[in-house]
């Protein structure tokens, strides 16, 4: 006679609640650390930004006067502290005045040692004059005024010939390198007195266009800093500089080339 042994079905066991509740509790402290981090991070960046601001104005040399607003950019500013670099900040003054000149200025620093004893890998700027500024700092020969057109320049004055003067117009373009802007004159016209006077026109207004006319703008920028390029619009000029291993100290801040 054989015997047979029924084992009851067996329920699985009900999840631990527990355990589920432990598990969202974890999750909920790793987002609110992660946001305070994050919070942490931007709260830093700001009153580091502000820091910055102060400290430069602070340096900049006698002759520029204005407000410098700085933004650090990055993921994780503290990240990038903890580096000893910043990847990238930004530099704006829209209304500073150097040596009485107006003029504003976006300036853009690469690879910025938290060190400021070190030199900066690159730095970038773009700095923008308004043709009365730009009046204020090419000096033309007698009593030529400059005007801005769109994508070049005009220069207008007097001369003197035999008594009687002539009035004239040039017409060029400007390049720029180094510490250097140069105006290369191309058109030259008379605009007043040509039918007074009985002279070769021709060579007066060769004379008008023989030679450039160079700007030394040295005085005006860092001893270090150069202008690579110039685009001129109407009424407006932009000069983009460049500085490579430039310290961000007081004295080379306020220390401006010369001009021989």
């Amino acid at each position: 006679m054989s015997t047979e042994f029924h084992v009851a079905p067996t329920e699985p066991a009900a999840p631990k609640r527990h355990s589920l509740r432990w598990l969202w509790w974890l999750i909920g402290i790793v987002v609110v650390l992660a946001v305070l981090v994050v919070v942490a991070d931007i709260a830093i960046r700001a009153y580091a930004e502000g820091q910055a601001e102060s400290e430069i104005e602070s340096q900049l040399p006698d002759t520029v006067q204005g407000d410098v607003d700085v933004q650090i950019g990055g993921f994780s500013f503290l990240g990038q502290l903890l580096s000893g670099s910043f990847g990238e900040v930004q530099l704006d003054a829209p209304e500073l005045t150097v040596n009485g000149v107006p003029i504003s200025a976006h300036v853009v620093a690469r690879d910025v040692p938290t060190d400021l004893s070190q030199p900066v890998g690159d730095i970038e700027a773009a700095v923008s004059l308004d043709q009365d500024a730009v009046n204020g700092i090419v000096e033309l020969p007698g009593d030529a005024t400059l005007g801005l057109d769109d994508g070049g320049v005009s220069y207008e004055g007097t001369v003197t010939i035999f008594g009687l003067e002539l009035g004239y117009r040039v017409t060029g373009e400007v390049t720029a390198s180094g510490t250097d802007v140069v105006i290369q004159p191309q058109n030259a016209t008379l605009t007043q007195g040509s039918n007074d006077v009985d002279v070769d026109l021709g060579s007066i207004l060769g004379g008008l266009t023989k030679d450039p006319i160079t700007v030394c703008v040295a005085q005006y920028l860092p001893q270090g800093a150069e202008v690579d390029s110039l685009e001129i619009s109407d009424g407006r000029a932009t000069a983009h500089l460049t500085a490579r291993d430039f310290v961000l100290s007081e004295d080379s801040l306020r220390t401006l080339g010369t001009c021989p």
